[in-house]
């Protein structure tokens, strides 16, 4: 029985070879693609606007574990109303404050945006701009509890009585309530659920998806294994392009 020759092992091999070249090769294109793409992407983020753009799909969002807000109230007619979603505070469904515990209360008042938490006191202008922060260490009382604007005053509900603002918000005195007083600020009782949606997609921007994507950590650990063989595959492409030119005849 006689042995088959090298030429024609070799000419085997090439027949074996170039169908997993191919397959190989789409595989490492439809990587190379993904690559490119999102590394464009996260290139000129900042000039798509990918930083500062919300997911608004609530599939990815429930993939993330970004879950609906506890705390959601809505002080105020839709078209001019404040919203609070846990430590968030919108105007027009424009987020203008990420505050450090959960929001409690806002108002208007008179030419300003009064808004508070457990131990702080937010002012802005009426565009929604953050003009000063109120603490302890400024001479605001501690523990607060509900915010009311009456007679052109701040007034403050706290665990240690009802605090009286003067005119520049500078100064806080024990006061007594006024007879009939009932004006502290409440929450409407419907809410417009679109608020939901922005402020669970205020904690995922595309950026970060693109981000995760690229590198292979969107889906978990597996998708990193995946993503190693398909560098992998890129590797073996590159090798066997080389050995099927280096082993073909020069044409005659």
């Amino acid at each position: 029985m006689t042995k088959p020759s090298r030429n024609s092992l070799r000419i085997q091999f090439l027949r074996v070879l170039r169908p997993w070249h191919r397959r190989l090769g789409l595989a490492s294109a439809l990587f190379i693609l993904l690559l490119t793409l999102t590394g464009v992407a996260i290139n000129h983020s900042d000039d798509l606007g990918l930083d500062k753009t919300g997911v608004t799909q609530a599939w990815l969002l429930d993939y993330y574990g970004i879950a609906a807000p506890k705390h959601v109230a809505q002080f105020g007619q839709t078209s001019s109303a404040l919203y609070i979603t846990d430590n968030l505070l919108w105007q027009n469904q424009q987020m203008i404050l990420e505050a450090a515990d959960t929001l409690i209360s806002a108002t208007y008042a008179s030419n300003m945006i009064v808004a508070i938490d457990a131990q702080q006191l937010y002012l802005f202008d009426k565009q929604g701009l953050l003009q000063e922060t109120q603490s302890n260490s400024t001479g605001l009382p501690a523990d607060l509890l509900g915010l009311a604007f009456v007679d052109n005053r701040v007034w403050l509900n706290t665990a240690n009585g009802i605090y009286q603002a003067d005119e520049q918000l500078i100064d806080w005195q024990l006061a007594s309530l006024p007879n009939g007083f009932n004006a502290w600020v409440s929450a409407n009782n419907e809410i417009d659920k679109a608020i939901i949606n922005r402020a669970r997609s205020a904690n995922l921007s595309w950026q970060r998806v693109m981000l995760d994507l690229h590198s292979g950590r969107l889906f978990g650990h597996l998708t990193i294994w995946l993503w190693d063989l398909f560098a992998l595959a890129l590797l073996m492409v590159s090798l066997s392009g080389f050995w099927i030119w280096l082993k073909q005849k020069t044409p005659r």
